[in-house]
């Protein structure tokens, strides 16, 4: 009943459930059994689906025990899907599912079999570097490269990461072995894999020194896809330094200069320390000044690009302090110069930001109109890991009532669950939105796992909005549990959170706090 009717009183829930099996007996041929408060409802050929691949672990467990290929495999081809295919993002499904799918992988990893990991999981290391072997052996080496570049656009998207630096080394040496030699691009690709070993390993002044070359050699031969990894090297190690303010105002003149659309792929890499320079800790001084800086500098570049990701800025500065007509006309115009540019990622966050003045004015119908408008550019652009729960965090904070508030949280989770990587920090709206929605659907066991990665999450980055819309979704759970006094307390501690970090932004005392602190984008602060 919580799963399929969350938002109603347990009577009328199960009102419904009885309902529901009455019509199930009449018209299908599975039985159906009831006995007291349970239903058991035999579900055919998924349970048996189920049933097989359990008993076959005796098998499975006794093939990885002996280490032997050729019977794991064989017990490898008793696995015949995921356990309860049909409930795949149903939390309740997941322990199960998780156990099979994980035995089911070190047999295929014990058998060799590459190809069939690599199916499941295109973001493992060792299957790629074993394929890669495999084509150097053979005399295949171009199979080689391309393998790699395989692995660098699976860790990239789905990960946020490089190769390690066993893999990097075989990449050298498959160029090593040919007669011409390397292209712009695959210079370019091993001096960055070797910059993101040296930051895995701490040693940040090597690591901006190779980014630093990547970059150059990027922009020598225009590679934009390069020169955006490049930057998003450089801006962790500026981020590092305490210097990434800087960074990114020079990435953005080189770039507007160069005339050669390599705007956005500078704005792509910098889109979280953006976002962090709006919402950090010392609040958001400066930013506008930062922007109108840019907007002059694209300006006289002639740069469309650069004068839409630099109207973006001003829209969400003049967002996040309140001033929502000056943002609406600061983000029309980035639309207007990103469509015009063909820019996919500024046209998405240009009518997100749009969405959000709009929930805060209370034009709920536009807001989620705009978002539908919003979903396939993120979907379609570079950054898509990024863009597409933020605008699920969206959807939930837009929904009209407590119903539709728990679909949009249904579908930002099927999206976690379904991805294999989405931003940590861009989820940070979703998280708390959906840890509110599900508290006053009375789902606290639910709300609390949202809270819990939000909570996770905030570590990343502290201070700003983030700590305040915490205490704040604490507070919402303890009020839902009955605990209304230490609600109360809570509530008064995410109040002067809010308070500090008003007075840090400068904002005049009539003012209200923003009602969307998001998260890198932060959540929704509604304070009485």
């Amino acid at each position: 009943m919580e799963l399929l009717w969350p938002d109603l009183p347990v009577e009328a829930a199960g009102a419904n459930l009885r309902k529901a099996v009455h019509y199930a007996r009449r018209h299908s041929a599975t039985p159906t059994r009831s006995a007291s408060k349970v239903t058991c409802w035999c579900c055919g050929r998924t349970v048996a689906s189920t049933a097989t691949w359990s008993g076959s672990t005796g098998a499975a467990d006794a093939a990885l025990a002996s280490g032997d290929a050729r019977a794991c495999a064989a017990a490898a081809a008793l696995y015949d899907g995921d356990v309860l295919p049909d409930d795949r993002y149903e939390w309740w499904a997941e322990e199960r599912r998780s156990k099979a799918r994980t035995r089911y992988i070190a047999l295929l990893r014990a058998a060799g079999d590459w190809t069939r990991l690599l199916a499941l999981d295109e973001t493992d290391e060792e299957a790629h570097r074993a394929m890669m072997r495999r084509h150097l052996a053979a005399g295949r080496r171009r199979e080689a490269l391309r393998q790699f570049e395989l692995l660098r656009e699976a860790l990239r998207e789905r990960i946020g990461v490089g190769p390690d630096a066993e893999t990097v080394a075989l990449y050298e040496t498959a160029l090593a072995e040919g007669a011409e030699p390397p292209s712009a691009e695959q210079t370019v690709a091993v001096t960055l894999a070797n910059g993101l070993v040296a930051w895995g390993r701490g040693n940040v002044e090597e690591a901006g020194r190779l980014a630093k070359r990547a970059r150059a050699l990027a922009l020598d031969a225009n590679l934009g896809h390069e020169l955006g990894e490049a930057s998003t090297l450089l801006a962790l190690v500026a981020y590092a330094q305490g210097t990434w303010h800087q960074q990114f105002r020079q990435e953005f003149i080189d770039s507007v200069r160069r005339s050669a659309n390599l705007e956005g792929a500078v704005f792509d890499a910098h889109l979280c320390f953006q976002e962090f320079y709006l919402y950090g800790p010392e609040g958001h001084e400066g930013a506008e000044s930062f922007g109108r800086d840019l907007l002059a500098i694209a300006t006289e570049a002639g740069s469309t690009v650069g004068r839409a990701l630099a109207h973006l800025l001003l829209g969400e500065f003049a967002l996040l302090s309140g001033h929502l007509d000056q943002a609406c006309e600061h983000l029309e115009q980035s639309l207007t110069d990103a469509e015009r540019a063909g820019c996919l990622s500024a046209q998405s966050l240009a009518l997100e930001r749009t969405a959000e003045a709009n929930v805060r004015l209370g034009n709920r119908a536009v807001a989620v109109a705009l978002l539908d408008r919003a979903v396939p550019l993120a979907h379609a652009s570079g950054i898509r890991s990024h863009l597409v729960i933020r605008i699920h965090g969206l959807r939930v904070l837009a929904a009209g009532g407590l119903v539709e508030a728990l679909g949009a949280v249904r579908d930002g989770e099927r999206l976690l669950a379904e991805a294999t990587h989405v931003c940590d920090p861009c989820s940070m709206a979703f998280r708390i939105e959906a840890a509110r929605a599900c508290a006053r659907a009375n789902e606290l066991a639910r709300a609390r796992r949202h809270l819990a990665e939000a909570e996770r999450i905030s570590g990343l980055w502290q201070g700003g909005p983030w700590s305040a819309a915490l205490w704040e979704v604490r507070a919402e759970l303890r009020g839902a549990a009955g605990q209304t006094a230490q609600a109360a307390a809570l509530y008064l501690e995410a109040a002067e959170l809010y308070s500090t970090l008003r007075s840090r932004s400068r904002r005049p005392a009539a003012e209200p706090p923003p009602a969307t602190a998001r998260a890198i984008t932060s959540p929704t602060a509604t304070l009485s």
